[in-house]
Order: C-alpha cells, then structure tokens, then sequence
C-alpha cells in the first residue's frame, strides 16, 4: 500500500453521533505541585499520544461550548475512545480577519462558563485551556487564516499574530515564518486547480519540506481522490495535517474535531502551545489520520447552503 492510499485509507472512517452537550471528564493532568510522588519540572516534558484538529473555526453565531464538546468528544472517540492514558486534546484555531474567539475569552479575566464547562486563558501565552468536570479536557491554540492576493488560504498556526489578507503568497509565507507561527498551505475545494493549482505546485517543488504544511479538511469530500498535488507533496516529505475546517452556518460546531491527526510526542504541560508548535515543526515527528471527511452527500448541501449564506440567500 502506498503511503497515500494509507492516508485516504486511514482518513475515511465512518461517521459518529456525539452529543454536543456534553463532555465526558477525561483527566489529563491536575496542575499541582507534584505528581505521581515527582516534582512538576520533572514530570512536565513527557511523551503522549497527542491528538490535534488542525484548522478548528469557532465563527460568531456559534455556542462556543457546544463546539469545544465536539472538538474534546469528536477526536476521543475518532481514536477509538478512552485510552489507558489519557491523550493530549487539541484545537488549532484559524481565525479569519473578521474573528477574535481567542482574544475576546483571552480579554476576560477568569474566561468564560457554561455549566460545568469553562474556558480559560493559560499563563502560556496563545493557549485556551478546556476544563469540565473539575478536569483540563483539552486546549484550543491560537492561530489565523489568511487569504492571499492569488485567493489561496494559508493558516498561521500557534500565535495570534495578525497578517493581512490580500498579499501575494510568497510574502505571506515569509510573514507567518518571520512572525512566529506555523504556516500551513491549506486545501480548499476547487482552489487547487488551474493558476493556483501551478502555484501551489511551484511552493512545493521550490520550498524545503520542513517550511510548511500541507492542510487537508473534513471538507474534502469522501469519494474526492487524493488530491495529487498533495500526493506530490507527501512524496517530497511535507506533513499532512487534518482539521475539520466548520463552516460559518447554524449547527456547524457539531463538526469540530471531526477531523484531525494523532502523534507521539513529547508535551510540556506547562507550555501547551509552545508544545504544540514544536510539534508541528518537527519533522521527526509523523502524523496519521484520524476521524471523517464529509460524506459527498452531506459535503454539497454544506458547500450549497454557505454559499447562499454568502450572497444572502436564503433557500
């Protein structure tokens, strides 16, 4: 088997209904002194199955806490359910120009609550923390989405660091690197053909595989083939990385964490975003899969019903 047909193989699993009321307690760690009898410094830096949504979208309209449900439920039961071990969960925001998620609950001193659950800004700076039932969930990492002057969409993962949309890709590019964050070039139906299909293809062919990311979405729908300029890209060594990518529609934040990736690896409890950029760097440090893509059906009255949306429609 080739390794992206593992990939589609391993990408295309079936559909789960999760209740997005309701988060089941998954202890990941207690932010205590000591643990398991060792001081904190010496516990911080362990290695765990970390599983990630890379491009979670939290729009306005959405009920924030049904969205983080879906991002800690959705990717759990994407691995199999509970582990021995609890994993490491996480989100990747990419907020468009328009959507400040993290910097209105960053700005709120205590964060926000709903019920049992609550959000809150972490002392690492670009890292939301999750708790529910008394337990940290998961955490949800700052980061933009940036439409370039050729209309494709890269995301600046890991920081809060504002880039304006509209620049030619190459500079953007430079703009997430210089900044910080973690670029990635992201798929997005229809955007990968004709003149910015060549340019994505010149940024893989003339860029080191360690430079950036390619992204794929649960919007790509099932029976859509590997796309072949990101075949290219595996070939060449880039990093595959999933993300749900929800829609800006009522109901959409069942969606969150529907797609993503799992890895082993190290990860600092104390410095969750920091953590999580070292891994989406790291070129030693693979991904695979998990979760669902749309189902072709299920894709088109989404893609339908935004574009509506969009243009003030309503069918």
């Amino acid at each position: 088997m080739t390794p992206d047909e593992s990939y589609c193989q391993a990408a295309e699993t079936l559909r789960y209904d999760i209740d997005p009321d309701t988060i089941n307690p998954i202890p990941l760690h207690h932010d205590c002194g000591r643990q398991d009898g060792l001081p904190r410094h010496k516990r911080s830096m362990t290695k765990r199955n970390v599983i990630i949504d890379g491009h979670v979208h939290i729009y306005p309209g959405y009920e924030w806490h049904e969205a983080m449900s879906g991002l800690v439920n959705n990717l759990i039961v994407a691995t199999g359910g509970i582990r021995q071990e609890r994993p490491i969960i996480a989100g990747l925001l990419a907020e468009s120009r328009t959507c400040h998620f993290y910097r209105d609950i960053a700005g709120q001193a205590g964060g926000v609550s709903h019920g049992a659950m609550h959000l809150t800004a972490d002392l690492d700076s670009g890292c939301l923390t999750i708790h529910s039932g008394g337990e940290i969930q998961g955490y949800l990492i700052a980061g933009r989405q940036v439409v370039t002057a050729e209309k494709l969409e890269l995301l600046a993962l890991g920081a809060d660091t504002f880039i304006a949309d509209g620049l030619p890709t190459e500079a953007t590019l430079a703009a997430i690197i210089s900044a910080g964050s973690i670029p990635v070039l992201s798929w997005s139906p229809g955007k990968w053909f004709g003149r910015r299909g060549a340019m994505v293809r010149h940024l893989i062919e003339t860029h080191p595989s360690d430079q950036f990311l390619i992204g794929d979405t649960g919007l790509r729908p099932t029976l859509w083939p590997f796309p072949r300029l990101m075949k290219l890209a595996q070939n060449r060594g880039f990093k595959i990385i999933g993300g749900s990518d929800a829609l800006p529609l009522n109901g959409e934040e069942k969606w969150v964490g529907s797609y993503g990736v799992t890895a082993e690896a190290e990860f600092d409890a104390n410095r969750p975003a920091a953590s999580l950029r070292r891994i989406l760097a790291d070129p030693a440090t693979p991904f695979t899969p998990i979760g669902k893509r749309a189902r072709t059906a299920a894709f088109l009255s989404r893609w339908l019903r935004n574009q509506f949306a969009r243009y003030g429609v309503n069918p």
